[in-house]
């Protein structure tokens, strides 16, 4: 991938509990070499988002992360919402954490980037998951298989101008002739 002229900018989530743990704690003590603040506000919702980015030089030292993470980003959100029909907000905090191959780009560039992740995950992953319940998939054995499956069946419902994935992956599912009839399937 670094070969290639390409970097990596991926969240760590709870299936990585040492790595994630290991950015909690190495946070606390590092002087961060920049952060930037952002707010927003729409639809009842405020959200203000405090990034804060570290070189990773020695946090990954002698592990299988050491050449490929160059800096460690710690996002932290907090979210007031309002419930219209009382008018009281709830306010929510989170802390998360991402890391990069890269290292240089300014705390702006970085917060531009990780908001620039979520039109591709409202997009892509849960439509995937709300039409094909791809989270709930009980398949053990190569589910890489069936991901591909469900990533070509969603490829070419989008390919076919469906708006609504569901409602065309049901239609589909009853007439053979109507996947048939898809542009491009030729």
């Amino acid at each position: 991938m670094i070969a290639s002229g390409n970097h990596l900018l991926t969240q760590v989530k709870d299936n990585q509990p040492k790595l994630r743990r290991r950015l909690e704690l190495g946070s606390m003590g590092r002087k961060p070499s920049g952060s930037a603040t952002s707010k927003s506000s729409g639809r009842n919702r405020w959200e203000t988002r405090e990034l804060t980015v570290f070189p990773a030089k020695a946090w990954f030292r002698h592990t299988p992360w050491e050449k490929l993470i160059k800096t460690v980003l710690r996002l932290e959100r907090t979210v007031c919402k309002r419930d219209p029909t009382t008018g009281l907000c709830r306010q929510t905090s989170e802390v998360v954490f991402w890391v990069s191959s890269l290292n240089g780009p300014t705390p702006e560039q970085w917060n531009e980037w990780i908001r620039g992740h979520w039109p591709i995950e409202n997009s892509s992953h849960y439509v995937r998951d709300v039409a094909f319940a791809e989270d709930a998939s009980r398949i053990r054995k190569n589910p890489d298989i069936a991901a591909r499956l469900r990533s070509f069946a969603y490829n070419l419902l989008r390919a076919a101008g469906c708006d609504n994935i569901k409602n065309a992956r049901w239609r589909a599912a009853l007439d053979l002739n109507l996947i048939l009839a898809m542009p491009g399937l030729y």
